[in-house]
């Protein structure tokens, strides 16, 4: 189905995205919506005849804007929050649209709100003005310029929401301030009571000072997903058909074109090294520091960057498609989709400020039935009004997604969505796949024997030329260790494979015969008594044999096994640290997997478990009341990962564009399991936090406004403090990040 993001402006609090979504939701065509108040993006899916030009115009008719992609520029077309680069329509005015205030009105306002702030100290006088204090009278213009000129944004978007049947934070700004204005003014000209000037004028204030650090706060918020989005290369030398360059924009590039990569430049596009080598530093992609060795037949991928040494490269991807892309993408999703508790603070929202605005009634009418007069009653109606702005609340769980999203991308961790999060925080159990996420996934040679009066590096030779043309397991691990130890391999004629037993073939003249001990005993070649414990040792420790004959003489075995990566072990201890269950799970034999689990110090083996196999072990371990996360490559644990509570794919390269776990590790590293965990764990603790503070403001704050406790301008400061703090608290997830173990 279709997917189209849109750049919503002017939306103001959580309400705002909530009232936007059910625009997009009513629109024919469209099967779901989601509308994320901290990116200011919306995700709208939809079927084929549904156009952008119905999309935007949902929006509009809703009261807000959408700012189109500037052309000429694919890459700053995605729409990626509020990192891609926008234009505004034609005929809109770009100041309508930049905030609630710039840098510079700010400090205008602060400049005009000196001599409010002097006036709840001392009244100057300095005469009088038709019968009024010519002060007062100066305090009152002031005032208007504050709340009318410099507040403008919140009149104009108030206008929108009533305009449109409804009400959110700007239209309790603008009852608020316009309330205790207007009584200002006419007690001044009649006379008549108390003035409140200075309430109207320096709330204003304060709420402008909340939405500059707000807008301060996102920008920081978003840094991480910026800096994703700026990765990629701005030139490609494609190589030419005779041989020369030329320089070109990556975009442009399509797969099969060739190009030439120097050092330390980035690589232009996913592909295949040709001709050269070098170490290309791909910390970007895995979050790893440690150049990665590139050589003929390597992939390569787009945005990292080639450290030494220059290479060609055939380009594997269409632009759009390069695995950088897909980790924007990723991100990007996690954005985009909302998390149950996001959606459950958004249904509150909706109803919240109805609900606040029947309470200022209340309150209003309160006061007036205790017999305060009504300049009084209005001020306290307004101080409600304004401490239950609900933007902490629409902050609340997007800022924490959006700061831990982007900084386990940085790391390599990518959430693909705010689900994730919630599962993570209740796991108790962690299952592994074996191969391929603990181990290494590929078959090591360990040990080579060799029979008396003979060497290993003629065991090796022989070998490595039977299985120079095997496609089997072992044949790599053999060719490897032979091309590491600089053993040439052995001058075979008259191959042949031998179905579930192994090789033979003539090797100057004799008969050499590489496989099983069943192989060798049923060709009659007798193995030694001491040679055969050996072998049975080298087994004991979960390693496969293999066993060589030469002329009907034993002559040697090789041992091979898939080792186990380095870093397995500290995911472990990181794991059980902190409490959380370990299982390891494999379609390899008992012996194999309890060696591996031995080594790595976990408890609990399932072994010979078929790939569907494991999706119904995950589900009985759930039966045993078990929260299980699954750790697997994404591929044939599919079925597992889908089953787990939560899925963590591990993938390298565009791997990650087809992973299915909720999270997706970049690299083969074990410990980003642990860190993955640690990151969601953070972030929704975030989260709780951030609800926590902004819904006990409100709980605390509006019963103190009702009876009067909570002035105003102390209820400005207030909900400006309340939203900057959960962008502040959010940010915190970042910092913490850098200490992980």
């Amino acid at each position: 189905m279709p997917k189209t993001q849109l750049k919503i402006v002017g939306m103001h609090c959580a309400s705002c995205a909530v009232t936007t979504e059910k625009a997009l939701k009513k629109v024919p065509g469209v099967s779901d919506a989601n509308v994320n108040f901290a990116t200011e993006r919306a995700t709208v899916m939809h079927e084929d005849h549904v156009s952008h030009e119905q999309l935007v115009k949902a929006v509009r008719d809703n009261g807000y804007n959408v700012a189109e992609p500037q052309t000429g520029n694919k890459k700053q077309e995605t729409g990626h929050g509020e990192h891609a680069n926008h234009e505004m329509p034609q005929g809109e005015s770009h100041l309508m649209h930049i905030g609630y205030i710039t840098t510079r009105g700010l400090f205008l306002a602060g400049f005009f709100v000196l001599p409010l702030l002097l006036t709840m100290v001392i009244e100057p006088n300095i005469g009088l003005v038709l019968g009024r204090s010519a002060w007062m009278v100066f305090i009152a213009i002031v005032t208007w310029y504050l709340v009318v000129r410099l507040g403008w944004k919140f009149h104009v978007g108030t206008w929108n929401e009533l305009r449109h049947g409804r009400a959110g934070m700007d239209t309790l700004v603008t009852v608020g301030t316009g309330s205790a204005l207007l009584w200002s003014t006419y007690a001044l000209a009649t006379g008549s009571g108390s003035v409140y000037f200075e309430v109207a004028g320096i709330i204003i204030f304060f709420l402008l000072l909340g939405k500059w650090l707000e807008a301060r706060q996102r920008s920081k918020a978003g840094a991480a997903i910026e800096a994703l989005l700026s990765l990629h290369a701005k030139l490609a030398h494609r190589v030419k058909p005779d041989g020369t360059t030329e320089d070109v924009d990556p975009e442009i590039l399509k797969p099969g074109d060739l190009c030439l990569v120097k050092s330390g430049e980035r690589i232009p596009m996913d592909g295949e090294v040709i001709d050269g080598a070098s170490s290309v530093d791909e910390s970007m992609l895995t979050g790893e520091p440690i150049p990665v060795e590139k050589r003929t037949g390597d992939n390569v991928f787009g945005a990292t960057i080639n450290k030494t040494g220059s290479f060609t490269m055939r380009v594997t991807v269409e632009p759009g498609a390069s695995a950088l892309d897909a980790i924007v993408e990723t991100v990007s999703h996690a954005l985009a989709t909302k998390s149950p508790v996001e959606k459950l603070v958004d249904r509150i929202s909706s109803v919240f400020v109805p609900i606040v605005i029947g309470l200022a009634v209340l309150t209003l009418l309160g006061w007036l039935l205790a017999g305060v007069g009504i300049g009084e009653a209005i001020r306290h109606a307004v101080a409600v009004l304004i401490v239950a702005c609900p933007c902490a609340m629409g902050l609340a769980t997007p800022a924490a997604i959006m700061v831990g999203t982007g900084a386990g991308a940085k790391r390599g961790i990518l959430v693909k969505d705010g689900s994730a999060l919630e599962a993570a925080r209740s796991i108790d159990l962690v299952v592994f796949d074996k191969t391929g996420t603990l181990t290494e996934g590929k078959p090591t040679v360990t040990d080579i024997l060799a029979a008396e009066g003979t060497d290993e590096a003629s065991v090796l030779s022989i070998a490595s030329g039977l299985e120079a043309t095997s496609e089997h397991p072992l044949a790599g691990a053999i060719l490897a260790a032979a091309a590491d130890r600089s053993v040439a391999l052995g001058d075979i004629g008259d191959y042949e494979a031998v179905p579930g037993k192994g090789l033979e073939g003539k090797f100057k003249g004799e008969r050499v015969l590489l496989g099983t001990e069943a192989f060798l005993r049923e060709e009659v070649i007798p193995i030694p008594d001491d040679e055969s414990k050996r072998i049975a040792q080298l087994r004991s420790e979960a390693k496969t044999v293999i066993l060589l004959a030469k002329g009907g003489s034993y002559l040697g075995a090789i041992a091979a096994r898939d080792r186990v990566k380095p870093d397995a072990g500290a995911a472990v201890k990181s794991l059980l640290k902190r409490g959380i269950g370990l299982a390891l799970i494999t379609g390899d034999h008992q012996a194999t997997a309890e060696a591996v689990a031995s080594e790595l110090g976990i408890e609990r083996v399932l072994a010979g478990i078929s790939p569907t196999g494991k999706a119904e072990e995950v589900k009985r371990l759930q039966g045993e009341g078990k929260k299980v996360a699954f750790v697997g490559d994404g591929l044939n644990d599919a079925p597992a990962l889908a089953q787990s509570d939560l899925g963590i794919a591990v993938g390298t390269g565009t791997d990650v564009a087809i992973a299915t776990g909720q999270i997706v590790l970049m690299g083969g590293s074990p410990t980003k399991a642990a860190d993955a965990l640690v990151l969601a764990r953070r972030t929704f603790s975030a989260i709780r936090q951030n609800l926590f503070w902004a819904f006990a403001y409100n709980i605390v704050l509006i019963p103190l406004a009702m009876f009067g406790i909570v002035n105003p301008i102390l209820a400005g400061f207030a909900m400006a403090f309340s939203s900057v703090s959960v962008l502040a608290n959010s940010l915190r997830i970042s910092r913490s990040l850098r200490k992980m173990a």
